[in-house]
């Protein structure tokens, strides 16, 4: 009985040797490479809102501007795979705002370096508007949201951001 005991745990010290081995559990390393250049739409950095069904200058809600962006870390590839983390700073101006959470889609155009579009890629922020606390209004906000952009694509070295926007906003806006 104390054989078998002895070979039972010399069996599971084994086993916990093995499997907490760094070779058989290594996790693929990620290499850093040059993070694609960055540009705002000019034709759509700017969005409108509205609560209303028609909407016009004069029922906007809020309006937002893309302003700025980072790569808060570098940019990344994971075996076959490349992460860019960009960091774009939104800011929102109210008007006639109603409700403090808004949606805000944005799209990143992934090129090539020669201008030549790879993907389209599609995101949603998320966001709150802030509110002055003695008046209760709602005021201009700073909002800073990631873009994990992840492609598989080797050749993408410029990225253009920008809102995604529908034909009478355009309208709008110009």
């Amino acid at each position: 009985m104390k054989n078998l005991l002895y070979f039972l745990t010399i069996l599971l010290g084994l086993i916990f040797l093995i499997g907490c081995n760094p070779m058989m559990n290594k996790k693929q390393a990620s290499k850093e490479v040059v993070c694609p250049n960055i540009f705002f739409s000019s034709e759509h950095k700017n969005f409108i809102y509205s609560d209303k069904d028609n909407i016009s200058l004069d029922n906007l809600s809020f309006n937002a501007t893309l302003n700025n962006y980072k790569f808060d870390k570098g940019c990344k590839k994971n075996t076959d795979i490349l992460i860019f983390p960009l960091d774009i700073l939104v800011i929102v101006n109210p008007i006639l705002l109603t409700q403090q959470d808004i949606e805000l889609p944005v799209y990143a155009l992934l090129l090539d370096r020669n201008d030549k579009l790879i993907e389209t890629q599609y995101f949603t922020i998320e966001a709150s508007v802030d509110k002055d606390s003695d008046n209760n209004k709602f005021i201009e906000t700073d909002i800073v949201h990631k873009l994990n952009i992840v492609t598989k694509n080797e050749l993408v070295e410029n990225l253009i951001i920008g809102f995604m926007l529908e034909k009478k906003k355009i309208e709008i806006l110009n």
